[in-house]
């Protein structure tokens, strides 16, 4: 039986194995991959190997939604569906449903049992193999060494030759060539352990594996009838369009928050902890104390910051996991800060570590939100095993009732959840700026995440590193560090990188009287519409995002200097104002010197830019209507 998208682009050939269900797929007329679903391994044995489809259904749908942070603001997801409704060929009592959908972005399939008495599942492993049919992929594997992990390791370029059977490989998983990107990832993860990728050397294959404790066999306990989480190929004709895609999003359910645009507000925020809380103001002391966050807070108003965050040590030593979080130091006094805020139109956001979290948050939740608080950003989860994934949402659940935004940090990679829970705003779960501080992360990093952890969903770098050198002039800097790259490049990354709270992650006084601070005031974090405009992983990045009437342009490059030519009709054939944050040859020597140009008439034709090595452009172009046009 075939389903294909609305488009017609992808389409899915599902056939009935000895080993369970097949799905072969195309896109565009090619075949690309081939997905074998074999049900579980569980401690009662197999079950699902050996699958008969006993009917089926088929259905469309298609649905309009609203999001309140990322790439869009609103989302329209189309599928068909076909429900195969299956049983096991050896007389198995349990009715396995598998659901397969075909978006125009990609396609889905889960697992759904109907079992109704009350019985318990101990699901070792779910037995899903993908096998890349096109042999002239390139893909991109981040290895990871265990199930303990952050998401913090670099991506490496291969062939399907040289992937590595010893470690696991993190989702969302990258692989291309001229005609084709596929990225395998996985969406709604709730009450489940996320999802992994192992080379078999032999079958020339993936298997996928579910994350546990390291002493524990069992992956997944669930009593009763439940749903996998989806198991998702994202799909286009190139990497950069995934970028666009919602299809993560459309996999999720609907909001569980009725008044989120009341109160859920997407922003930029201050931060102490990238340089250490430096101040250069004479009679203040930097650190961990009232007057650095007052003069933090002044610099946030001044820049149009939405929020401060204060970072780890307000409450007591970051891994002490018995201090009280519903407490502050002698040394700060959090009241006064947050009122000092709400006169300047600054939130407060506050550090935590997960462990306070668990045995606090019942207490702490509500009373951040009697003090006045935004948001918590939680940190050093480490893991997504089942009792790891349900504390996301339970954290995320009472942050929502007591009106609080949330920032996964030592995070998993997000699956969408976005969606269903707006609050859950940013997460981490990448090699990020503070890197910079004890190692580095590099220009050719800065333009391969954006093709493959992005592809998960909004991804906390911290941009915002104003002290910016070459490679051969970076040094390891706990206070005041530096990165490796243009000032540029820092900027596009405001445009690039997708996170509902973005930050300026270096102190107040490196960016007073900066070249290209003044961006910083206008670009937004959260965006109306994403165009990916050009590029290619790993080498250089070029994205257009909307805001109401105004086009945002952010393009990277890695450690090579570049000319390119932007073709910009794809945002219409309109006249722009505009203004360009530019690489000047003096770029390459010192990295911190940028260029202005401001100017009218720009057509929506092409822009011609050069970058730096590890260079950048950021630029603002605002729709001229005809009223300003007769003006000039």
């Amino acid at each position: 039986m075939k389903l294909e998208s609305p488009d017609t682009r992808l389409s899915i050939y599902i056939e009935e194995s000895q080993n369970g269900v097949i799905l072969l797929c195309e896109y565009q007329r090619k075949n690309f991959l081939r997905c074998s679903l074999g049900g579980f391994d569980t401690t009662e044995g197999k079950i699902g190997e050996h699958l008969k489809i006993r009917n089926t259904e088929r259905i469309s749908s298609r649905e309009n939604y609203n999001l309140y942070s990322g790439k869009s603001s609103k989302a329209v997801g189309t599928y068909n569906q076909i429900i195969l409704h299956c049983q096991d060929r050896l007389g198995s009592r349990y009715h396995i449903d598998i659901i397969v959908r075909a978006y125009n972005e990609g396609l889905a399939f889960c697992y759904k049992f109907s079992e109704s008495e009350t019985h318990e599942f101990h699901i070792i492993n779910e037995n899903n193999n993908y096998s890349l049919i096109a042999s002239d992929l390139t893909l991109w594997p981040m290895y990871l060494n265990s199930f303990a992990t952050n998401y913090e390791e670099l991506y490496h370029k291969q062939r399907i030759s040289e992937l590595e059977s010893e470690r696991l490989i993190a989702l969302p998983f990258l692989a291309q060539n001229e005609h084709l990107a596929i990225a395998i990832t996985e969406a709604a993860l709730i009450d489940y352990s996320g999802s992994y990728l192992k080379w078999d050397i032999e079958t020339k294959s993936m298997y996928s594996l579910l994350s546990r404790r390291s002493d524990d066999l069992i992956a997944v306990r669930k009593s009763g009838s439940f749903q996998s989480p989806w198991r998702a190929v994202m799909t286009g004709d190139h990497g950069g369009k995934l970028i666009e895609s919602n299809l993560l999003n459309h996999l999720n359910y609907p909001s569980k928050i009725t008044n989120a645009e009341e109160w859920i507000k997407p922003g930029k925020y201050a931060w102490d902890w990238w340089s250490n809380a430096v101040v250069k103001k004479e009679g203040i002391f930097g650190g961990m104390n009232t007057d650095t966050f007052k003069y933090y807070i002044d610099f946030a108003s001044l820049f149009n910051l939405e929020y401060m965050l204060i970072d780890a040590g307000w409450y007591g030593s970051h891994d002490d996991t018995d201090a009280d979080i519903t407490k502050f130091i002698p040394e700060l006094n959090l009241h006064e800060i947050i009122e000092y805020g709400k006169k300047r139109n600054v939130g407060i956001l506050l550090w935590l570590n997960w462990n306070c979290v668990k045995r606090q948050m019942q207490e702490a939740f509500p009373l951040y939100r009697q003090w006045g608080i935004k948001g918590i950003k939680m940190d050093y989860m480490d893991r997504d095993d089942q009792e790891m994934v349900c504390f996301y949402i339970e954290v995320t659940e009472l942050a929502a009732e007591n009106f609080l935004l949330v920032d996964m940090h030592g995070a998993h990679k997000p699956t969408g959840l976005s969606r269903t829970y707006p609050n859950l705003i940013t997460h981490e779960g990448v090699r990020g700026m503070e890197y910079n501080k004890w190692a580095n992360t590099m220009p050719s990093h800065h333009v391969t995440i954006p093709y493959t952890r992005m592809l998960a969903g909004a991804m906390d770098f911290t941009p915002g590193a104003f002290r910016n050198v070459s490679a051969d002039k970076h040094r390891s800097e706990w206070q005041e560090p530096m990165a490796i790259g243009t000032r540029c490049s820092q900027l596009a990354m405001y445009v690039v990188y997708e996170s509902g709270l973005q930050s300026l992650c270096d102190h107040p006084d490196a960016y007073y009287g900066q070249p290209g601070s003044e961006f910083l005031k206008i670009v937004p974090a959260s965006w109306d519409e994403t165009k990916f405009l050009k590029g290619e992983v790993g080498q250089y990045i070029v994205l257009a995002r909307r805001k109401r009437n105004q086009w945002f342009i952010g393009a990277m490059t890695n450690e090579e200097e570049r000319f390119l030519e932007i073709d910009l009709s794809v945002l219409g054939e309109k006249l722009f104002n505009y203004i360009l944050y530019k690489d000047i040859p003096e770029s390459k020597v010192s990295q911190e010197k940028l260029e202005v140009e401001e100017g009218a008439y720009l057509n929506g034709k092409t822009l011609m830019i050069w970058m730096a090595p590890g260079g950048g452009m950021a630029g603002i172009l605002s729709i001229m209507d005809n009223d300003s046009i007769l003006e000039k």
